[in-house]
Formats: structure tokens, sequence, C-alpha cells
């Protein structure tokens, strides 16, 4: 298989396309810099392009069985169109391509909340992330609300709590369609791991899911 990744110059895009190697996959990415991941990782095919500019994602798509993205805004940002614009770039040339595997990692709150969450979890969000990274709520809300009308595409959106540099303990907890009691934290390295491991899962098709320790 090989595995398209978008973000990979990151924190979390760079364990993704470590575990995906770990795991015998074949990967490509795609980079504004690609002089970054070359060095980072000689072994891989770096693409060199940017996801607001569709005519560029074709040369890392082509090929791919499926797609991880890890995308998230970038700095010190009010807004932003990374999902609503750069994911759906992705998501559009995929269909085009005739590519169905698509799996983007997302802020928790841009997924949530959700009627069945604890009173606590909706409290904080309307205290403190929707004010604070409401941008990114609105933003994911806007790719999500477009992904379910791709009808031959089998979208993930997975919600992230904070994310960490710790080392990976091996094991987490996840969700598919409902919310996790009391998400907190989980590395980049176990977000990594469920992020591959899910490649295959059919019963997270068309489905958000949620990870945490």
């Amino acid at each position: 298989m090989k595995i398209s990744v978008f973000g990979g110059t990151g924190a979390a895009g760079g364990k993704v396309i470590q575990e995906a190697r770990s795991k015998g996959f074949d990967v490509v990415a795609l980079a504004r810099h690609p002089e970054i991941l070359r060095a980072r990782f000689p072994e891989i095919e770096v693409v060199q392009g940017d996801v607001f500019k569709s005519e560029t994602l074709r040369a890392a798509l082509i090929d791919s069985d499926a797609v991880i993205s890890t995308l998230g805004p970038v700095g010190r940002v009010r807004e932003t169109t990374i999902y609503s614009g750069g994911v759906l770039n992705i998501a559009g040339i995929m269909q085009e391509l005739g590519k169905r595997r698509l799996i983007v990692a997302a802020s928790l709150i841009g997924i949530d909340p959700h009627p069945d969450a604890t009173w606590y979890t909706v409290l904080f969000a309307r205290l403190f992330l929707i004010p604070v990274l409401g941008y990114q709520y609105r933003d994911t809300a806007k790719m999500k609300e477009k992904l379910i009308k791709y009808d031959d595409l089998n979208w993930t959106l997975v919600g992230l709590p904070m994310l960490t540099n710790g080392k990976a303990k091996g094991h987490f907890r996840s969700s598919i369609g409902t919310p996790l009691h009391h998400p907190s934290r989980i590395s980049r390295d176990d977000l990594a791991s469920y992020l591959v491991s899910i490649l295959d899962e059919s019963a997270t098709y068309k489905q958000w899911t949620e990870v945490s320790w």
C-alpha cells in the first residue's frame, strides 16, 4: 500500500510517516519546502506543492491507495481555511482520480460538541475552546458538511485532544460516532499508530472518531 501524507513537515505528520514506514508502507508526501522532508526521510517520495493549489496535488495522489492528513493552522492565526479549503481540495482531486480512503486529523472541538458529551466537556468548550479556537471549529464544520456529500469517498474525521511529545504508551482509547469520556491528551507517536491502524477499518468509514489516552 502507498500512502499520501499531508502535513508531513509538522510534528504529527512526521510521526505518521515514521509509523507508516515501520509498517512497510510506501509513502509520498506533499510539501511546500520539500528539502525539509527529503533530509528527514530520504527513503520516501516527496512532491513539491501546496494544498491550496489543486494543480499541484495530482502528483502526490495519482499512485496512492490512501491519504492521511494532519494539516492544521500554523502560527497565531485567527481564521483558517486549511480544512474547508486545503483538505477539500485533496478530496476533490481524490474523487477525480478514483481514490477512496481519506483520514483527516482535526481538533477535537472541530468535530464536537456532541449531544452525548459530558456536561463539563460542553462547559469547557463554551467557556474556553470555542472562544479561543472557534475559527478552527467553524472551518472544520464547513469541511465536514461538504465531505458527507462525497458518496465515493471513505473519509474518517479523527478528533484530537491535546497532543504531546511524550513517549508512546502503546495503547489508547478510541470511539466511533460517540464522544470519548474525558478525552485529555495523547502523544503524537500514539496518534500516528492510531491513524495508520484504521486505514482498512471499514467501521470508521464516513464516521467521526475520537482518540485519547
